[in-house]
């Protein structure tokens, strides 16, 4: 194990114990027992087959708009467009899984995730054109192009497709359904949690492969660190800007994945609840790291319904504010470790 490695599991360990502790404070300031919060959190979640389903289920979107950041994040490009790129994506992924689910039937998968695919690195070429050619910063655009993204979407749905009286489209057949992990492990019965969560797996260690042992993550991650220099050994910066936000782009739209085919069966306006956002901080929480991501999307999943399990003792806020320390203290502790372990100004 080399000594950065050692570094970041030392700063996530600190981080991780700052934020049980200050959390505890909180809560006995508010009068509460810290104990019996996080004895009902870890029994809810760890103690059922149901629980632990759920906090997969909720992991699972994480993971993979997770990785579709980090492509970004690791190129040095601060992407904070998910929200608005993974949800024009999932609504093309829906409305193609409706027109031809009757012809195509399982089938029609992987034909309406490609176009969904396609849709989202379209939406995530206008920030990296802009960067490109008038040096914008993407942070801006990204930004701004969340509430565009949302806004046309809701134009479309609500003129054009949803089914009368919903924010919705279309139920896809049964058929084209992903199966449920309960259907092969019987502990999970009653939890929406379903085979997208390996696909998300798998586009973990594929990625990580892509980006730590390919010559394209090398030139990303290159880039990442010295654009100027990446240019003098040869790397053409601006195509690996581009293709860096046409591929992080295009992977948040496979969130539509595990909510159209594995949950809903359609899509409805306001599904990803911010989603894009909370996949900042898992990214930057396991350093940009796609392994890295599985376990903090993890955290946060069991955070987020654990959140609900708690609710009849504490707010179900205050797992926000336990989201919120993460960050904070990573922040803080990441560079003491650095300074103090590594040694760097």
């Amino acid at each position: 194990m080399n000594r950065k490695l050692k570094a970041n599991i030392i700063s996530i360990t600190l981080s991780l114990l700052t934020t049980i502790f200050l959390t505890s404070v909180l809560l006995l300031v508010i009068g509460k027992n810290p104990f019996l919060v996080y004895n009902t959190l870890l029994s809810e979640v760890f103690g059922t087959g149901y629980g632990l389903g759920q906090a997969v289920f909720k992991a699972t979107p994480l993971i993979i708009c997770g990785c579709g950041l980090a492509l970004c994040f690791q190129a040095s490009l601060f992407n904070i467009g998910a929200e608005g790129q993974l949800n024009v994506g999932a609504f093309v992924m829906s409305i193609v899984a409706y027109m031809f689910d009757d012809y195509l039937g399982f089938g029609v998968l992987p034909f309406a995730v490609l176009c969904g695919f396609v849709m989202s690195a379209l939406w995530g070429l206008i920030p990296a054109f802009l960067k490109i050619k008038r040096g914008i910063s993407e942070v801006i655009t990204t930004i701004m192009m969340n509430f565009i993204a949302l806004a046309l979407v809701n134009y479309f749905l609500i003129d054009f497709i949803a089914v009368k009286s919903t924010v919705r489209t279309e139920k896809i057949l049964e058929n084209a359904f992903i199966p449920k992990l309960s259907d092969y492990f019987g502990s999970f019965q009653g939890s929406s949690a379903n085979l997208t969560f390996l696909f998300a797996i798998i586009l973990a260690f594929f990625l990580y492969y892509l980006l730590y042992k390919t010559r394209f993550g090398y030139e990303i991650r290159a880039v990442g660190l010295n654009p100027v220099a990446s240019k003098y050994i040869g790397i053409k910066t601006n195509r690996i800007i581009m293709w860096s936000f046409l591929l992080g782009a295009g992977i948040t739209s496979l969130v539509g994945i595990n909510f159209i085919f594995g949950y809903k069966g359609y899509y409805e306006f306001g599904f990803s609840n911010n989603l894009g956002f909370a996949s900042i901080a898992v990214t930057l929480l396991a350093k940009n790291n796609p392994i890295g991501i599985i376990f903090t999307a993890f955290l946060f999943g069991v955070l987020d319904y654990g959140g609900l399990a708690v609710n009849t003792i504490v707010p179900k806020e205050i797992m926000l504010v336990f989201q919120a320390l993460v960050i904070l203290s990573i922040l803080a502790v990441d560079k003491i470790v650095k300074i103090y372990y590594l040694k760097e100004d």
